[in-house]
Parts: C-alpha cells; structure tokens; sequence
C-alpha cells in the first residue's frame, strides 16, 4: 500500500462517510451512552461531532428512542445574533431558554409524529402527527422559532419587562411550552424515549452578550426538560473555552459542573492512527501486518520515539494528529516509511495550526495572527526555551509593533499589560510553563490543555507544534 494512497478521513466528522467504521469507543462516549452525562466539554478539534455521531447511532439503535440531533448553521446564528431586538432587551437568557424549550418539544414531537404508528398516547401522538404534517418536515428551523416567538412577545408587549412578576408565565404561554410540553410527557409516559444531541453551537457565536445568553438558555431548558422527564435526555456538546466563559455570566453555573471533558492519552491517540490505517489496508486488500503504525511510521524521526514525537506535536486531539498524519503521507509515493518525509511535513502542519489556534481564538482575540507574524519577523531564530526576562522583551516590542485595532490588545497596550499577554499566550496553548525540579527531580512543561496549573513563568517552552511556525530554534547559537 503507498503511503499517498492512505486516506485518514475528513476533518469534518459530518463529512467522513467512514466515522463508524473505524471511531474509538472511548470511556467518555460510554458514560454519555449509559446516559450519565449530559454536557460535554472539550476544544476544537478533540472530537465533539464525531462523538455526536457516534452517540446518534447508539441511540437510534435502542426501541422505542427518537434521536433528534440539533446543530445549527453559521448563518443561522448569525442572523438571530444579529436581531436588534435581541442585541438589546430581549436577548435574555430567560428569553431564549423558551424558544430553545419551544424548539425541543416541537422537535421531539414532530420526530413521533412523523414515525409513530399508534404505538403511544393516541391523543398526543394525532396531535405530533398534525404537527409533523404542518411542518411537512422532523425539524423547525430555529431563526423561524425565535422570530415567531419575538414577534408573539413584542405584539403583547414593548419590552420583556413590563411583564413583570409573571415573565415567566408569560413566555411560557407565548410559546405555547405549556401545550406541548403536555403532549411530549404523555408520549413519553406511554413508553417513548428522546435523546436530543446538540452541536456546533459555537458557529456564529461571537462571545457577544446576546450570543452568550443564547447558550446559557439552551443549558437551562435542557436541565428543566430533563428534571420534567428522565426519558428525555439531552446532551450538549460545547466547545471548552465557550463553556469557561459562560460560567461566570449565570446563577445556575452549580448545575452545570458535572461535565464530561474531552481528553486523551498518547495510547488513545494511538489507536486512531491503528484503526485507520487497518480500514485503509482493508479497503485496498493489502496483507495484514502486526504492527500497523510502523507499517506507516518510522520508528524515530532522529532520536525521538516517532509516537513521542507525533503526540507532542498536537495539544492533544485527535483532528491535530490525522492533519498532521495526513501531512506526511500525502507526500510519499513509496509503500516504507519515511523519517525525511515525516520532518519535512513539519513545517506544513506547524503553520497551519498556528492559523488554526488564531481562528480558534478569533473572538475572544482578534487579531492574533498579525501577532503571530510580527513575532516571526522580528524575532526569527530565537529559541523556543525561555526565561521569563527574554519572553517579556519579546512581548514588549510586539506590543508596540503588532498592527492589531481590538479592545482587548488596546487595553493591554495601554496599560502595558504584559502579565495579561503572558496569560493569553498560555491560556491558548502556545506556551507552556516550564518547571525544573519537579517529583522525583525532573523538569516537566505543564500546558494549559492539560490539567489544572498556576503558571509561573520563570521559564517558558513555546509548544512544539507552533516551533516551526514562529522559526524558533532549539538554543540560541553563541556569537563568534
């Protein structure tokens, strides 16, 4: 099999035809699937829409459970975000927790309504299957719920609180929970289970108030349906430094503790690269080898164990690993392994994730990637091994040098904040803290993605995947 041949799968887990055949049944997708969690955390690209489709697959395979996945669109989030009305007084968390109510029991009950043959509550099921023949589809549109249920509100009243001490009846009755919430609890009595799975909620958000109070309503209308009914379970999956920022903004953070995190372990990571490479051997019928990795791999790319080296090169997630996999093979035309190649495909893979992380971070941070260039180009050759007199000076002449008109950095600028700027850089990943002396004597670089760590900065490490980006070096050569 050449190595070029090898096809390690989409980026995207929506767009990979060949998820199930080869994901990794972790212990995170078994507790989700015994039903003992119901919010996942994790970062960009730890695998959130791979887990979802894995856990839509369990589910619609048990009797008697609709599986009902909502993942909306850029544009879809966009345009409610972009509702003057909702960037002012109606953007609420209280506000949206009823239009995400409205939008769940619709959903579940046009799901039965669609499918279900008299198997529950027949006044409940006539009543989805006209709902279901409404729609003419299984799912309302979002923007169309909110808007119908802004404009329910706005014919009753100006603003969210002249209703006062009854808001809460209020929205209830505007968007009609009370009715339907009555006839999904009686199909749900009668035997019918719901897992509702919700995604991508991140595209379009934008760390505004409005887009914040968006999330933070959909985690409390999850915990109350789930409080009205165990057989409906939703499950929220949320990008990791969204939830971090949420948490502070509402007085229900206590219910939301008990979360399940995505990580992964070197050996895990591992096996994704196994599974992969067994299904493309399988697919091209080429002989089955003991060792699948190093039937790709070298066993040292200098003098690094290969596997160190890979899994040091991502912050631990798996889409980082297959980019970078991907990197390498694709330009290898032989059927062996190659160490050149796989060091050559480096600084690819390095740059893209520098573009990545920036992206990443775009709305807490814009502007990072102009950061990221000024540092390359007045700092090249500079070693990624720092103390934290050097990493000051470098952040001091980027601060006055780095063509970046945000809040956020004017006011570091401003204030000639490097601390904040210290903690930036650490928060995202790109450097990590370097502690000598450590158990058992030696050195260890802790990262912010991780564990839980009170950084120092009395030396830092820039992590190895961002080296080769920002042209660091391994030590600064002395001058002749």
């Amino acid at each position: 099999m050449k190595l070029s041949d090898i096809n390690w799968g989409a980026d995207s887990a929506e767009n990979d035809p060949h998820l199930l055949q080869y994901f990794y049944d972790s212990s995170a997708f078994r507790r989700l699937s015994n039903r003992q969690k119901q919010l996942v955390i994790g970062r960009k690209g730890a695998g959130k829409s791979a887990l979802r489709a894995r856990l839509a697959t369990h589910f619609g395979q048990e009797k008697d459970t609709f599986v009902v996945s909502i993942a909306p669109q850029y544009t879809t989030i966009r345009s409610i975000l972009n509702e003057k009305d909702l960037q002012g007084t109606f953007g609420q968390e209280i506000f949206f927790q009823h239009t995400w109510l409205r939008q769940i029991l619709i959903d579940c009950l046009a799901a039965v309504g669609h499918d279900a043959k008299g198997r529950y509550a027949s006044e409940s099921v006539a009543f989805a299957r006209e709902l279901a023949i409404n729609l003419n589809r299984t799912s309302k549109d979002l923007l169309e719920n909110i808007t119908e249920v802004l404009s329910r509100v706005k014919a009753k009243v100006g603003e969210l609180g002249e209703f006062g001490l009854h808001l809460e009846k209020e929205l209830r009755n505007v968007a009609d929970v009370d009715a339907l919430e009555h006839h999904l609890l009686r199909i749900a009595e009668s035997g019918a289970r719901f897992v509702i799975l919700f995604d991508d909620l991140d595209q379009g958000w934008d760390n505004s108030n409005a887009s914040n109070q968006l999330i933070l309503g959909l985690l409390r209308a999850a915990t109350i349906l789930n409080g009205r009914s165990a057989t409906i379970f939703p499950i929220i999956l949320l990008r990791e430094d969204v939830y971090s920022l949420l948490m502070p903004l509402t007085q229900h953070a206590d219910k939301y503790r008990n979360v399940e995190q995505i990580r992964w372990e070197k050996d895990q990571l591992l096996d994704i690269l196994n599974s992969r490479i067994a299904f493309n051997r399988a697919q091209q019928k080429a002989a089955a080898v003991d060792d699948e990795f190093h039937s790709v791999f070298p066993e040292t790319i200098g003098t690094s164990n290969t596997v160190n080296w890979l899994v040091e090169r991502t912050l631990n997630r798996p889409r980082e690993l297959l980019q970078l996999s991907r990197s390498y093979t694709e330009s290898i035309e032989s059927t062996s392994p190659s160490d050149v190649g796989l060091k050559a495909s480096e600084v690819g893979y390095s740059t893209w994730k520098l573009a990545d992380l920036c992206s990443e971070f775009s709305n807490q941070y814009p502007g990072l990637q102009q950061f990221f260039a000024s540092w390359r180009s007045r700092f090249p050759r500079y070693p990624y091994h720092l103390r934290r007199g050097d990493l000051e000076e470098i952040v001091i002449s980027l601060l006055a040098v780095a063509p970046i008109n945000a809040a956020w950095f004017n006011l570091i600028v401003k204030e000639t904040d490097v601390a904040k700027m210290l903690g930036i850089l650490y928060e995202i990943g790109l450097i990590g803290d370097y502690v000598a002396g450590g158990l058992g004597g030696g050195a260890r670089v802790h990262y912010s993605f991780q564990e839980v760590h009170q950084p120092r900065f009395d030396e830092v490490q820039i992590h190895p995947c961002f080296r080769r980006a920002l042209d660091t070096v391994e030590r600064m050569r002395k001058k002749s």
